[in-house]
């Protein structure tokens, strides 16, 4: 569980090192398509910093190949967009508050180590 300092700041969730190797080895089937100065784009970043989780992030202005594969497999070219591949299929997902949602609902921490 993360906490804010002084309601500016939030600290990122903490993990032992075990749960993080675990989480990171769920998130690299995760990749994030953004633009940099898109706030809904800083909106998920900031929510993956907080999360402490490790995505690849696809900067669809730099390179043309990650745009290009969004707009063909994606069905269109829209950021912030979460890749999501499964064992079975691929999902997509455009809007930021949806991707929050999953991200929450599947690497938030119900225990806090600074509590333990």
């Amino acid at each position: 569980m993360s906490f804010r300092l002084f309601g500016l700041i939030t600290l990122p969730v903490r993990r032992t090192p075990e749960r993080q190797r675990q989480v990171n080895q769920e998130t690299s089937r995760l990749a994030l398509y953004h633009f940099p100065l898109c706030p809904y784009c800083l909106k998920v970043s900031r929510g993956i910093r907080r999360l402490n989780l490790r995505i690849e992030r696809r900067n669809v202005f730099r390179w043309d190949n990650w745009a290009d594969e969004l707009r063909r497999e994606g069905g269109k070219l829209q950021t912030p967009c979460l890749k999501i591949r499964h064992d079975d299929r691929v999902e997509w997902l455009y809007e930021s508050d949806e991707i929050l949602r999953f991200l929450e609902q599947h690497f938030a921490e119900v225990e806090d180590t600074q509590a333990a």
